[in-house]
């Protein structure tokens, strides 16, 4: 009888032994699953921010152009500009 114990123990802690071992191997890879994601969510978040700021590059720059062509042309066809490009069209 004491023998069937010791060999149930055994089985017993054997199985306990595995369930442990394949119970941190399924959160080893759930963190390595886990800090993939979120490199990729930063390495989006960077790319979606330069992007953003190359935009906004360009639009402060084709401002500027039309600030200075305004600049540099006569009142009267600045007027005729407006009125040609900006009015509603009914």
């Amino acid at each position: 009888m004491t023998r069937l114990k010791a060999i149930l123990a055994g089985i017993g802690l054997a199985i306990m032994l595995v369930l442990t071992a394949f119970g941190i191997g399924g959160m080893r890879g759930r963190e390595r699953a886990e800090a993939e994601a979120e490199k990729k969510r930063t390495d989006e978040n960077a790319a979606a921010t330069k992007a953003a700021a190359e935009r906004r590059v360009e639009v402060t720059r084709e401002a500027s152009n039309v600030q200075q062509t305004v600049n540099h042309m006569p009142d009267d066809d600045v007027d005729r500009e407006l009125r040609a490009n900006w009015t509603r069209k009914s």
